[in-house]
């Protein structure tokens, strides 16, 4: 028996797009940053007797995951290993908000899998794994800033870190404005954007981006990262909106932080606004100025404070 925690990661450099459903390839090459506040503990058992997979979440209800399924069958092909498995999860985060409770989900379930079965895989082969399930959690596998390649295929489309510890002052502050699960799943979500007749330039931005980011965290210049960021989360939401079906993850609340960010900034506070595929805001910043922003933005909803976070690893 192996038990795993791994925690959510922002993604500062987005990938919204699939090049592959079956692999879970993606039409973009992705930068993350993993943080402290929420998390994902799986535990995962050989069971020699049981004649199926268990899967269970820790308030009892058992649940059926074909994601789940397909990273369990392909370490147990992996390994030759026929035995079936029981999987308890516990999960810290916000489900279905835009919080990036998949990452922290299937990078727990995919080292404590592996581990498990016996297997000893670098990190590198364990997002390779983990991207099956969820391409972010590919992300989560590592501490700090992480890169994810798009590549080319299932065996060249892997994450790997880029800088870890972080030695330098950063933090990002969530605003829960809604926790509801969202209407329209990131998977959705993806598939519709792909319509968008602005997709392709999007994807050449997107690469652009790709090396402005590394540099940005190379130097530690934490405005040039919050910069771009917020540049490439509101260039993915325009996608939403042009797409031949139009949507939006944003609501009346989004908008208002996102604006009073903006003005955060324009007061020279380092503050910008990133936001995921989901309604909720994440503001990137320091610890100089992780109060003012706050008590701006209070009044929108609950208020998390994280730093960065550490990879996978056993609890």
């Amino acid at each position: 028996m192996a038990k795993v925690r791994a925690y959510t990661n922002i993604a500062l450099i987005k990938y919204w797009g699939k090049s592959d459903l079956n692999w879970n390839l993606p039409t973009s090459s992705s930068i993350g940053l993993t943080l402290d506040r929420f998390y994902t503990d799986t535990s995962v058992e050989i069971d020699q007797f049981s004649k199926k997979d268990f899967f269970q979440q820790l308030n009892g209800q058992q649940i059926e995951g074909p994601k789940i399924s397909k990273i369990i069958n392909f370490i147990r092909n992996s390994c030759g290993n026929k035995n079936f498995v029981k999987v308890i999860s516990e999960n810290h985060v916000p489900t279905s908000a835009g919080l990036a409770s998949s990452a922290s989900a299937f990078a727990a379930l995919t080292k404590a899998a592996s581990q498990a079965f016996g297997l000893e895989l670098d990190n590198r082969e364990l997002s390779k794994i983990a991207r099956i399930g969820s391409g972010s959690a590919s992300r989560s596998i590592f501490g700090g800033f992480s890169i994810w390649h798009k590549g080319q295929n299932k065996d060249d489309s892997f994450a790997e870190s880029i800088l870890d510890p972080v030695d330098f002052d950063i933090r990002v502050i969530d605003i829960l404005a809604d926790k509801r699960v969202k209407k329209i799943s990131s998977s959705q979500g993806m598939q519709l954007a792909q319509t968008s007749p602005n997709y392709d330039s999007w994807l050449k931005k997107n690469d652009r981006q790709i090396d402005e980011m590394l540099k940005a965290i190379s130097d530690h210049d934490l405005e040039k990262i919050g910069l771009i960021a917020e540049t490439n989360s509101a260039s993915m939401h325009e996608l939403n909106r042009t797409a031949k079906v139009p949507f939006d993850y944003f609501t009346e609340n989004t908008r208002e932080i996102i604006a009073e960010v903006d003005q955060l900034y324009k007061k020279g506070i380092l503050a910008f606004a990133t936001v995921d595929a989901g309604p909720n805001v994440k503001v990137i910043t320091n610890s100089e100025y992780q109060e003012k922003i706050i008590n701006v933005l209070k009044e929108y909803g609950e208020i998390l404070v994280q730093k960065p976070g550490r990879g996978v690893a056993n609890v």
